[in-house]
């Protein structure tokens, strides 16, 4: 039959099919494409069901280090993936998490939480409005100068370097001359650049915020061109940073043996946004939590920075709320700790009380446990101690 032949006769036949063989015919494409829409939008909400968006910070920067260190070691766990953004760092990170659609977390330093509260920056009841998960650990202020200067007042008037893309440094360097009363330009320097400048006198500081050692403060040469600042706490910073040192074995070209240098550290907080608006965020929030604490093992290993084995999960923000997913972990997990401590020293009482000795009284019990419980934290960090490189 030739094909306008053939044609005509199909054509002929859909025009005279029943009504509701016709009807089937063409509904099927689109039940088709229904079908076919459901199960990618299915698929598009268990995506964003399972993933978290983390702000760390510039490439280069500590805290793009630790989100990516974050985001590496849940590794799917729970089904859950955390997506690391690069973040500008200072009262921009903050501002990132509470406006922009779709971030669940953020590392944000302890002084800009303060500064921002205390300013009312962002508005009013930021500490409703954001919670914390956990501090992490403190990143100590380094301020390289010249021999010229000695103390932090040295360097009114004079221009103090921070790197282009650290927003946390700029923040932190403008902070302390605020609260410290001492009027100083701030400007942009790529490191190396700024290092030339300060041997030549142009600029009197560099000044960096990260996690000691710094590679490239520990790589400086011990000419005697460059000194870490001595910066001491005084109460003027006691709210919002934390005393500090370098050591010789910190920077053994800056600091002589037996020294040491006082600064000041910043707390890297982790954490999210707590509007009640961010439903699904909270409910992410809650699932990434448990495998964020229990991650935290690996994170303190020998191929991680240092600084993760310094994490203290009872460290707490004055006037800031946990995140109540982390609360309940937190206390959950006290519980069951106590609760283990509690069987292994009874079975030390069975073990090691003489056959028909009376029970210690309540208050002697009590005492044994305590003594017990101080024993066995200074026995596990110890071993923690002596495990590490």
């Amino acid at each position: 039959m030739p094909w306008r032949s053939l044609g005509l006769a199909l054509l002929l036949v859909g025009l005279t099919a029943s009504p509701g063989e016709q009807a089937a015919f063409a509904q099927t494409p689109r039940a088709t494409q229904r079908a076919a829409l459901a199960q990618q939008q299915a698929s598009q909400k268990k995506l964003n069901d399972n993933a978290l968006m983390i702000l760390g910070g510039n490439p280069g920067t500590s805290y793009s280090a630790i989100a990516h260190d974050i985001a590496s070691a849940l590794g799917g766990g729970d089904g859950l993936r955390l997506l690391a953004l690069d973040a500008p760092g200072g009262t921009d990170s903050l501002q990132d998490l509470l406006l922009l659609r779709g971030v669940d977390l953020a590392l944000v330093p302890a002084n800009v939480l303060v500064y921002a509260n205390a300013t009312g920056t962002f508005g009013p009841g930021l500490t409703d409005r954001v919670s914390y998960i956990t501090a992490l650990y403190g990143e100590e202020v380094h301020i390289l100068v010249g021999p010229g200067i000695s103390s932090f007042e040295g360097l009114r008037g004079r221009k103090i370097a921070v790197p282009p893309q650290d927003g946390n440094a700029e923040f932190t360097v403008r902070d302390l001359l605020r609260r410290l009363h001492v009027e100083a330009e701030v400007v942009k320097l790529a490191p190396a650049d700024a290092v030339d400048e300060v041997r030549a006198g142009a600029i009197a500081a560099l000044a960096l915020t990260g996690g000691k050692p710094l590679r490239f403060v520990a790589g400086l040469p011990k000419d005697g061109s460059l000194q870490l600042l001595g910066l001491p706490s005084t109460p003027a910073l006691e709210d919002a940073y934390a005393p500090a040192a370098f050591r010789a074995d910190d920077y053994p070209t800056l600091v002589p043996p037996g020294q040491t240098i006082d600064t000041v550290s910043v707390g890297a907080m982790l954490v999210a946004n707590n509007a009640a608006k961010w439903e699904d965020s909270s409910r992410r929030i809650a699932r990434f939590i448990p495998a964020f604490f229990g991650a935290l093992s690996e994170l303190a290993g020998p191929q991680r920075h240092p600084k993760w084995g310094e994490v203290n999960l009872a460290a707490t923000l004055a006037g800031w709320t946990r995140t109540a997913a982390a609360k309940d972990w937190l206390e959950q997990t006290k519980q069951e700790q106590t609760a283990s401590v509690q069987k292994v020293f009874d079975d030390f009482l069975r073990a090691s009380s003489p056959p028909g000795s009376p029970p210690p009284s309540p208050k002697e019990r009590s005492q044994l446990f305590d003594a017990f419980v101080k024993w066995t934290r200074n026995a596990a960090g110890v071993a923690s101690q002596g495990a590490r490189p």
